[in-house]
């Protein structure tokens, strides 16, 4: 019995490594190497950077330009748009996060705003790759922050939404 649920569940970690490994593949549709920009009527120089795509937690009906992030290093600050359909309308968040950390390998990002979660947003300016991740803030007597689990999604373009499509063709057949 014991040997059937190690085995279980050494098939469950694989089947999640893999997901997880294919979701780290995935690169944005736009991904802008940091530049010098120059920004209001002062004329503030500082280094700024982009990525567009889909969040690969995203429904099928989002876009693969549906989320953009933009972050200014002098201002500290990035921010985020990011569509989403409820009850057939489309809508979008917009969300500000604060700079912690950017140097010539990475920018992390987080907005500790939400009551129940910490969001951090990494660009990684090697592998060219944005991941969003959510986790838990940890103790809160908020009955609705319960059910908080930690998350990473990857912002990923359309060469990855072709590529879930060819898989989920071939999944029908």
């Amino acid at each position: 019995m014991y040997k059937r649920l190690f085995l279980s569940l050494c098939l469950c970690v694989i089947g999640m490594t893999s997901v997880l490994a294919k979701a780290q593949e995935q690169h944005p549709e736009i991904f802008g190497q940091p530049s010098v920009v120059t920004m209001g009527a002062e004329h503030i120089e500082t280094l700024w950077t982009e990525a567009s795509g889909k969040w690969s937690d995203a429904g099928k009906d989002m876009g693969t330009t549906s989320s953009h992030v933009e972050c200014y290093k002098k201002f500290g600050f990035c921010t985020e748009a990011e569509a989403y359909s409820l009850g057939g309308q489309a809508w979008v968040n917009v969300t500000t996060l604060d700079i912690l950390r950017w140097d010539s390998q990475e920018l992390i990002a987080v907005d500790s705003s939400p009551t129940c979660q910490v969001n951090q947003i990494r660009f990684d300016f090697k592998t060219k790759q944005v991941s969003v991740t959510e986790s838990p803030k940890g103790e809160t007597k908020d009955p609705f922050c319960k059910d908080v689990k930690p998350t990473t999604a990857y912002l990923g373009g359309l060469k990855d939404e072709l590529r879930r499509l060819d898989k989920e063709r071939t999944r029908q057949k």
